[in-house]
């Protein structure tokens, strides 16, 4: 075997490697990085903040509720009743 063959065997060898290496590289960088973004979104979804609940008739402007842990069973409503509106002539489109 001559010297050259000797040489381009042993740089087929050290790109092969080489490939392998950075491919190893690559695949373990896409599992911290998914790892990252899975531990942020678990984080997120746990300290997920309190949600705000509103009323409105569309008329009046939106009253922000109480979240009750329990349904309401007692006889005295928690809103205000709507204010009337039946003297409002409405007109039906044709």
């Amino acid at each position: 075997m001559s010297r050259e063959n000797w040489l381009l065997i042993q740089r087929n060898k050290n790109f092969n490697v080489n490939i392998y290496r950075s491919g190893l590289v690559a695949v373990i960088c896409s599992l911290l990085i998914s790892s990252i973004l899975g531990a942020l979104i678990f984080y997120f979804y746990l300290n997920e903040p309190e949600r705000d609940y509103y009323a409105t008739s569309g008329i009046t402007p939106p009253v922000k509720l109480k979240a009750l842990l329990a349904p309401n069973e007692a006889s005295v409503p928690l809103l205000e009743p709507d204010p009337p509106t039946d003297d409002i002539p409405r007109i039906i489109p044709q």
